[in-house]
């Protein structure tokens, strides 16, 4: 189907709204919200951002929108995607090709010789005078990204791929090795999606039961973790042995190709002791869970899913587009999600540093090597 949008945009003081004159069909000479198509692949917030921006000239740095409602139209096959917002501030208009004009909520919006969509608008205003813009709005300062560096890593092919948060700056790098890595950044706080802490036996206690918890419903995405001797294990046999040996279970193929990368991070960390218990481990999943309010039950290999991974990212760092992640992985020739798992963690690694991050389960036990079997994940979000 076919995606349009429009754009209930208040005035500062939420006693006015903004209309353009539609200079062609349909609806010439009424007035409407102002709108348009989104591009094929575009996520649906930019481009009622990038709509808004070019008959208007309101840009992101004036307004937060927010998802009203979305109508599906299904004889004429689109689905019209409403958004809602307020100017922080009066601002000069820019435009395009229709006219444009604030009129005020005193307005009869039902008035089919003045107003374009058969009464719709008049229904959508007094929708969006009820959506609790000033509370989504201090929901979305505190989600803002602060002060320090903050770091997310995940593993991709030939290296890592690090995403770090300066000052609520973002930039994004790949390095063939950790210790490249702790040379070149210095950080506050960091993430890896690898598994740090490996069970010397039976009692000792991992995280991976309560994150599948929390991912019901995809709690399969928390792989098992095999035990220390298996991941030092010389062939695949010697690892399954290990492993049956030590904690009474066998793992997949798809645990065992993972291995190498398990044994470089606790590798690294045991002849770097200065980076343990301060690079942690987390799980992008279950942080993307606790950051958007729910499990994501896409995939996050295909497109539908880094779509929705991206619009959660984008409650915290609102720059970040599907655009600049293709780009990304063009040149570091990785994966979209090797990347939006890094950014995720980096997101979350910046909430530790506003203390809204903790760690599961709350009192980690520590491995044979002193390193904590935990994952630090966003604290839950209160149920509004």
């Amino acid at each position: 189907m076919k995606r349009l949008n429009c754009i209930v945009v208040f005035g500062p003081e939420k006693d006015k709204v903004l209309f353009c004159r539609r200079a062609k069909e349909p609806y010439k000479g009424l007035y409407n919200f102002t709108g348009g198509k989104a591009e094929p692949g575009e996520a649906s917030l930019d481009a009622a951002y990038r709509e808004l921006e070019e008959e208007t000239g309101i840009g992101r740095d004036s307004i937060c929108l927010f998802r009203l409602m979305d109508l599906t139209y299904y004889a004429q096959e689109f689905v019209l995607e409403i958004y809602v917002g307020q100017l922080r501030q009066e601002i000069p208009l820019t435009e395009e090709i229709n006219a444009l004009e604030w009129l005020p909520l005193s307005e009869d919006f039902t008035d089919r010789e003045r107003f374009a969509g058969d009464q719709n608008i008049a229904h959508i205003i007094n929708v969006a005078l009820k959506y609790p813009l000033e509370e989504r709005m201090e929901e979305r300062r505190e989600k803002k990204m602060g002060s320090g560096c903050a770091v997310g890593i995940d593993g991709c092919r030939g290296g890592w791929i690090a995403s770090v948060i300066t000052d609520g700056v973002l930039d994004i790098y790949k390095f063939s090795e950790l210790e490249e890595l702790t040379e070149k950044i210095s950080f506050d706080a960091c993430l890896i999606d690898m598994v740090i802490g490996l069970q010397g036996n039976a009692g000792h206690i991992r995280p991976d039961g309560i994150a599948r918890k929390i991912l019901k419903g995809r709690a399969s995405t928390v792989f098992p973790v095999p035990c220390r001797q298996a991941v030092y294990g010389a062939t695949k046999e010697e690892r399954l042995a290990a492993n049956v040996r030590v904690l009474n279970k066998k793992f997949t193929s798809q645990t065992d190709a993972i291995i190498p990368k398990m044994r470089e991070v606790d590798e690294f960390l045991q002849a770097n002791p200065r980076f343990k218990n301060v690079i942690r481990e987390s799980h992008p999943e279950v942080c993307f869970a606790r950051l958007n309010g729910s499990v994501l039950m896409t995939s996050k290999h295909d497109s539908e899913g880094i779509r929705e991974r991206i619009s959660v990212i984008r409650e915290y760092l609102p720059g970040v587009t599907e655009e600049q992640i293709q780009s990304v992985c063009r040149k570091m020739r990785c994966n979209a999600d090797d990347v939006t798992d890094s950014i995720c963690l980096a997101v979350t690694a910046e909430l530790m540093l506003q203390e809204k991050a903790e760690p599961i389960p709350a009192e980690p036990m520590a491995d044979d090597t002193g390193l904590l079997m935990q994952m630090i994940i966003p604290k839950e979000r209160k149920k509004q």
